[in-house]
C-alpha cells in the first residue's frame, strides 16, 4: 500500500461541469444524491489509501457496498458502476478506479510531487552547507597578515590584517529555512496568498521556529500549513471572508490561537460548535501559562 501522505496532499477536485457527463446523468437520475455521495466516498477512500494508482486492493463487491455506505444487498448498483465506467476490473479481478491520473491529477502525483519538494529542500540545504565550508578557507585568505619586515611598525588602525572578523550573525538567523517554509505555505496552501517575505515575516518565522524545539524542522511547518487547511475560516470560507495570508499565519498571537483550536475545523464544523473563548480569555489564558511557577 501507498505510503499514506498528509491529508492537505490528496484533496479531491471535481470538474465543475461533472453534471454534464452522461455516466452522472445517469447515476443521479436512477440513485439520486445517495448514488453521488456512495461514488465520492470510493474516490475519498482511494486519495487516502492509492492516491497514485486508485486502485481497491484486496476488495471485493461487499466491502465497495459497504465502503460506499450502500445497501450490501444493492448488488445491482455495483453492476451499474461497472457498466457506467465508475469502476472497473482488471484480468486479476481486483477493482480499480477507471483513469485515475486523468479524472484526479492532483491526488495522483501527490507523492510525486512530496518526493520532488523533499528533494529540493535537501538540495538547497547541501548547497548552503558547502558555501558554510567554504567560509572559513576564504576567511582565512582574506584575514592573513601580510609579510613585512622585521622590527617595521604597523598601524591596527590601517592595517586590514589586524581586524577581527565579523561576528556571526545573532540568533542562529542564518540557519532558519525561511524560503523553505514559505514554499511550503505555498504548497500546502496554494489558494491562500502567495507568500511575501517582508523583512516582519522574516523576523516572525525566525521567532517561531526558535520559541519551540519541535517546531525546528520542516516537517512541522509542513503539518501547521496542513492543520490551517481544515480551517474553513481561515479559508476564506468564512462569512467574514477572512484569507489567512503567510504573514498572518507566522504572527505569534495568530499562531498560539490556532495551535490552541481556537477556530474550528470542517470536521468540528459538523457537531455541536464548542464554546471558543474571548481574545481577553484566550490572552489571560496565555499569561497565565508563560508566568513563573
Amino acid at each position: 500500500m501507498t505510503k499514506r501522505l498528509g491529508a492537505f496532499v490528496h484533496d479531491l477536485r471535481i470538474n465543475r461541469d461533472f453534471l454534464d457527463e452522461l455516466r452522472f446523468g445517469r447515476l443521479i437520475e436512477k440513485y439520486g444524491g445517495t448514488g453521488f455521495l456512495a461514488v465520492m466516498l470510493l474516490w475519498r477512500w482511494a486519495a487516502v489509501n492509492q492516491p497514485t494508482t486508485g486502485r481497491l486492493e484486496d476488495m471485493d463487491g461487499t466491502d465497495i457496498l459497504r465502503l460506499s455506505k450502500v445497501d450490501v444487498n444493492k448488488q445491482e448498483y455495483l453492476d451499474d458502476l461497472l457498466k457506467w465506467g465508475f469502476l472497473r476490473r482488471d484480468e486479476n479481478g481486483c477493482y480499480l478506479l477507471p483513469d485515475w491520473a486523468e479524472e484526479q491529477p492532483y491526488v495522483a502525483k501527490a507523492e510525486e510531487r512530496s518526493q520532488a519538494g523533499r528533494a529540493a529542500v535537501e538540495k538547497r540545504w547541501a548547497a548552503r552547507a558547502a558555501r558554510e565550508i567554504e567560509k572559513p578557507a576564504k576567511l582565512q585568505d582574506d584575514t592573513a597578515p601580510s609579510t613585512g619586515v622585521l622590527g617595521e611598525v604597523y598601524s591596527n588602525t590601517n592595517s586590514k590584517a589586524f581586524k577581527s572578523p565579523p561576528s556571526p550573525p545573532k540568533g542562529g538567523e542564518s540557519e532558519v529555512p525561511v524560503n523553505e517554509i514559505a514554499e511550503i505555505y505555498a504548497d500546502v496552501l496554494p489558494e491562500l496568498p502567495k507568500p511575501v517575505l517582508t523583512p516582519k515575516v522574516q523576523r516572525d518565522i525566525t521567532s517561531r521556529w526558535a520559541a519551540d524545539p519541535s517546531r525546528q524542522c520542516l516537517e512541522w511547518w509542513r503539518e501547521y500549513f496542513g492543520r490551517v487547511r481544515t480551517m474553513p475560516r481561515l479559508m476564506g470560507e468564512g462569512d467574514d471572508k477572512l484569507c489567512a495570508s503567510l504573514g498572518w499565519l507566522v504572527n505569534r498571537g495568530c499562531m498560539d490561537k490556532i495551535l490552541a483550536g481556537q477556530y474550528l475545523t470542517r470536521v468540528d464544523a459538523t457537531r455541536q460548535p464548542p464554546r471558543c473563548m474571548s481574545d481577553e480569555e484566550f490572552e489571560r489564558m496565555r499569561a497565565a501559562e508563560a508566568a513563573p511557577g
